[in-house]
């Protein structure tokens, strides 16, 4: 069954390329919030970001090379706030998109999907800020009480290294179980506890298939997280600027795995309703 969702799905972008426009726009967006960044120890985004940095950090990160270290923190921030801004109404842009493509006698209309989703902004943030709160409690949440109640001993250490990539998986199963409140939400209209609800129910009828098709793509970020683990180590053995090397690689893996996790459960989350009304 997964291989008939990927094998829809890509057949889908091959008729419909315009489906990939949120996953692009989001990226485009990161991407210029990235070279904000990239600027904000000159002048004039230095009149924005020299006080707080300097308040928050210390005078040295607003100067080469320390503006580098520096860099991924800001950028995560500045990924917070895109997402609340702009990303969420992407993935709901994309949902319209994927209902439009299904349907034979309607066009795939990007103003209007993208209207369509601005309409829903606030349920889809709330799952969003569900979905981020949950993952980073069970990403962080075990490795820090034992961090603050044991003695950094070996045994310690060593589940830290259990429980944080324990907490890799939990994140992806968090990310299963909502995956579908986003479709919910713009092709049926949920509310925001009803979308939930039928994530959950749908999630559970197709545990096996929605795994498969929200972990094996977010592999490739777990991938890309050792990477990352190891940026300081390699910025020091090239040169500082092959950080943004390395969070500009980020934004190009996050829109593969965006594109194929999201467009892959619309795609399912419309099959099983069909099939629901066929049984009608």
């Amino acid at each position: 069954m997964v291989k008939a969702v990927w094998s829809v799905t890509l057949r889908m972008i091959g008729r419909h390329p315009s489906v990939l426009v949120p996953f692009f726009l989001k990226a485009l967006f990161e991407g210029l919030v990235l070279t904000v960044l990239f600027y904000y120890p000159r002048p004039p985004l230095s009149v924005v970001f020299a006080e707080p940095v300097k308040t928050f950090f210390g005078p040295a990160f607003l100067h080469y090379p320390y503006n580098f270290n520096l860099l991924p923190t800001l950028y995560y921030y500045g990924q917070l706030v895109s997402m609340v801004i702009f990303g969420v109404i992407m993935y709901g842009m994309a949902m319209s998109l994927v209902s439009q493509a299904h349907s034979a006698d309607e066009e795939v209309r990007l103003f209007g999907s993208f209207n369509r989703a601005v309409r829903r902004y606030f349920p889809l943030l709330g799952i969003w800020i569900v979905i981020s709160v949950l993952s980073a409690l069970v990403l962080s949440g075990p490795s820090f009480i034992i961090k603050k109640t044991m003695q950094p001993t070996p045994a310690a250490i060593t589940l830290v290294y259990i429980f944080s990539y324990a907490g890799i998986a939990a994140a992806f199963l968090v990310e299963t179980l909502f995956i579908y409140s986003y479709p919910a939400i713009i092709i049926e209209r949920s509310g925001f506890i009803a979308s939930i609800s039928r994530s959950f129910g749908m999630a559970k009828k197709l545990f096996l298939t929605t795994v498969c098709i929200v972990f094996i793509p977010r592999l490739l970020e777990v991938l890309f997280m050792f990477v990352k683990q190891k940026q300081q180590g390699i910025m020091n053995l090239t040169v500082p600027e092959m950080m943004l090397v390395i969070l500009g690689a980020g934004i190009v893996v996050s829109f593969v795995t965006d594109s194929l996790v999201f467009l892959s459960a619309a795609n399912l989350f419309i099959l099983k309703q069909e099939n629901e009304k066929g049984k009608d």
